[in-house]
């Protein structure tokens, strides 16, 4: 009788724990890890969430950005980190997909992160300096036919998607340019307005002041529709290019084995800061659209691009390094 009544209460011990770990988290700051450098869109969607889960959860969010080996280095970190859901990732396609099939990394993409939420939807523009003459699609693809290096694009690094954007096009346009990586928006952006490099398919919040400006012209969104910031703007797909759907999710993403309730917690809180009418203001004022989706809806969103993604990095020839 004391044996069972030692494991009864044992059991009951153990069953009240679970939710006792849900209610003491979080117990101090949060770290957002962000692979891209700062002043890009990365930088934007991460740093106005952490206010806003900040407020929901009671603790200090604080954003952390670490650049560098196409945003493997930020991965590496989160995915070695204690699985405690106190050290997040703003993820997307190149840290989970991506950089794993084109480079050797020490993580697993898939195996070593547990999905928390999706947050936002990004379209890639292609925008061309004013200063090229070059005002269409048609005059820049004459332009790249002139020899294999009389075009170079920007992008966000090797295996980012504005990289495999430049890549699908040139497969659509039979032309072969010259790929110039940065290792973020910000100065990708800075050196397309300095006319260092011809074009680039990059995230639209960094574009869009100067697109306001007159000094970058969109010439394509490569999103199914047009962007409520650039409606006069066509899609690749209205131009032409059948397909041509390049947008940039971004998710946060915890390390693997992180548990259930505390992934519970944060789904919720960033849901709620999501739902916030003035976040969602603030980042649409960027081109920034809000796409929540919760652990599983991720889970389920990676399953879906990995096999495009991988796909397309077969199609264009990209191999390992």
């Amino acid at each position: 009788m004391k044996l069972t009544a030692a494991l009864s209460l044992a059991t009951a011990l153990m069953l009240g724990a679970a939710p006792a770990m849900a209610q003491d988290f979080p117990s101090k700051p949060i770290t957002i890890i962000n692979p891209y450098s700062a002043g890009g869109p990365a930088d934007l969607i991460s740093r106005t969430l952490a206010e806003g889960v900040s407020n929901i959860l009671g603790q200090p969010v604080v954003v952390e950005n670490r650049t560098g080996a196409a945003t493997a280095i930020a991965a590496t970190a989160v995915a070695k980190a204690p699985a405690d859901g106190y050290t997040l990732l703003i993820a997307g396609s190149p840290t989970h997909i991506i950089v794993p099939a084109l480079q050797s990394v020490n993580y697993d993409g898939i195996a070593d992160f547990t999905p928390v939420a999706t947050v936002a939807l990004v379209p890639n523009v292609l925008a061309v300096n004013k200063k090229s003459g070059i005002t269409s699609i048609e005059q820049l693809v004459a332009k790249a036919k002139e020899s294999d290096d009389a075009v170079s694009f920007a992008s966000v690094g090797n295996g980012s998607l504005p990289h495999l954007s430049a890549a699908f096009f040139q497969i659509e346009t039979e032309t072969k340019m010259v790929h110039i990586p940065y290792k973020g928006a910000a100065p990708a952006v800075a050196d397309l307005l300095g006319g260092n490099v011809d074009m680039g398919f990059l995230n639209a919040p960094p574009l869009m002041p100067h697109f306001e400006s007159g000094d970058l012209i969109a010439l394509g969104v490569a999103s199914p529709k047009r962007s409520a910031k650039l409606p006069d703007v066509p899609t690749m797909e209205e131009l032409g290019f059948n397909g041509f759907e390049m947008s940039t999710w971004y998710g946060i993403s915890a390390p693997a084995g992180t548990p259930d309730d505390v992934v519970a917690i944060l789904t919720d809180a960033f849901g709620k800061a999501l739902a916030k009418p003035e976040i969602a203001e603030r980042l649409a004022e960027r081109g920034v659209e809000v796409n929540y989706m919760d652990n599983q809806g991720f889970a389920a969103l990676l399953a879906r691009d990995s096999d495009r993604m991988l796909g397309l990095i077969e199609s264009a020839g990209l191999v390992k390094q």
